[in-house]
């Protein structure tokens, strides 16, 4: 059976945007394919670095796995782990650094956009914003995956790992699967605020853990003028666009509410129970650290290093 490697950054809880764009395609594919999610708590640093001396950081891991959970992922079907606690990812990126000048890293186009976002410059970035690209291509090849879902700014991350494992396999034998990518339908969902895409850092989303009060609060808020996003979640949850958007307005948020309302009570179940999520991430950790040390030993034979 092939393999998926998909995740995301624990910055906090999941939205719609992550729903459509990631999570949907996850959970109909986990019977297709062997199915790896990443809890990627180390690629939060190069941004918050200091969020709460990391009780922040720690505290999203599971907001993240909740998350997925309550939308459909099977513990038994997927394989969760979180980033920092497999070393041979970080061994990994190391052996792959080598094979990416810093003129490649700095031609990549999300690093660039997520740059001017953060406000910063080549000069001041730290190193692992820059090279967390690097970082994800271990991420993706260390489980050797075949297919990554992803949203459609994540495009030339892949395309950098897909170079990495070529120019990996030029050199020294072919060891790892090129892969490809998978984009949903909706890969960026318009925010609320009818400006950018949905974004946490940018306050314009619907989370999926908003009760019905905050569901309808934000839709009643949201910009309806010239160019709105509404229109586009009207598609998604069923409900025919409406000139008078007094009435829109509500039948979307119900059409909302009554989407997220299975999540939220999957959610309740399993907030009864911490420790099971703490199983789940262990037994990840287990496998994940076991097929790591296959993959290491294979490319340091390759390599001609000792192991």
């Amino acid at each position: 059976m092939q393999r998926i490697l998909t995740g995301e950054r624990t910055t906090g809880n999941l939205h719609i945007g992550h729903y459509f764009g990631s999570l949907q395609s996850r959970v109909a594919l986990q019977d297709e394919y062997e199915t790896f999610i990443i809890l990627a708590d180390m690629q939060v640093l190069y941004d918050h670095l200091e969020d709460e001396k990391g009780k922040a950081i720690r505290d999203n891991v599971y907001l993240a796995l909740l998350d997925n959970l309550a939308a459909g992922l099977d513990p038994e079907k997927t394989t969760f782990f979180v980033q920092s606690e497999i070393p041979e990812l970080a061994e990994l990126a190391m052996f792959f650094s080598f094979l990416v000048s810093v003129g490649r890293a700095k031609r990549n186009p999300t690093v660039k956009a997520e740059m001017e976002q953060a406000g910063t410059s080549y000069e001041h970035m730290n190193l692992g914003f820059l090279c967390f690209p690097v970082s994800q291509a271990a991420d993706i090849l260390l489980p050797k995956a075949n297919l990554v879902p992803v949203g459609e700014d994540q495009i030339p991350h892949i395309e950098q790992t897909r170079e990495i494992a070529r120019r990996f396999n030029t050199l020294f034998g072919e060891t790892f699967p090129v892969p490809d990518y998978l984009v949903s339908d909706f890969p960026r969902l318009p925010g609320l605020d009818g400006k950018s895409k949905m974004s946490k850092s940018l306050n314009n989303v619907i989370n999926l853990t908003d009760d019905e009060e905050t569901v309808n609060r934000k839709i009643k808020k949201a910009y309806s003028g010239e160019g709105h996003a509404l229109f586009t979640y009207g598609k998604l949850f069923g409900v025919e666009p409406d000139e008078r958007m007094g009435a829109f307005k509500p039948a979307l948020a119900e059409s909302v509410n009554a989407f997220l309302e299975p999540i939220r009570a999957r959610r309740r179940e399993l907030e009864k129970e911490p420790g099971f999520l703490r199983e789940i991430l262990d037994k990840g950790r287990d496998r994940v650290r076991e097929i790591g040390a296959r993959t290491l030993a294979e490319v340091k034979d390759r390599m001609g290093m000792v192991y």
